[in-house]
């Protein structure tokens, strides 16, 4: 018997002014890719709506996020703490959820 939820968590990528989305993109599919090549992609889901600094950005992610079945959601920030949006997206999302940073130069 295996009690353990099926989990699919959708990764959605944040950028701002001082930090380009392309930057953001990037590090989104690094970390997608490499988890893919250890365990698989079933249970995992690149959302492709990154969220710069507005509203709208959220809740095209947040759809998108729904409709592709995720029940965990990971907001990646870039090298900075979660606003507005990003604090909205966690609020309308039904299920676990987690912000995590990256901080390097390039």
């Amino acid at each position: 018997m295996n009690n353990i939820p099926k989990i699919k968590v959708g990764i959605v990528a944040v950028s701002r002014d001082c930090f380009p989305a392309p930057l953001a993109v990037n590090r989104r599919k690094a970390l997608v890719e490499a988890y893919t090549k250890k365990y698989g992609k079933d249970d995992i889901y690149e959302c492709p709506v990154t969220i710069v600094e507005s509203e709208t950005d959220m809740v095209d992610a947040l759809e998108d996020i729904k409709k592709n079945e995720c029940n965990a959601l990971c907001v990646y920030l870039g090298n900075f703490g979660p606003e507005i949006s990003e604090t909205l997206l966690a609020k309308h999302f039904d299920g676990p959820k987690m912000f995590c940073a990256a901080a390097e130069e390039s």
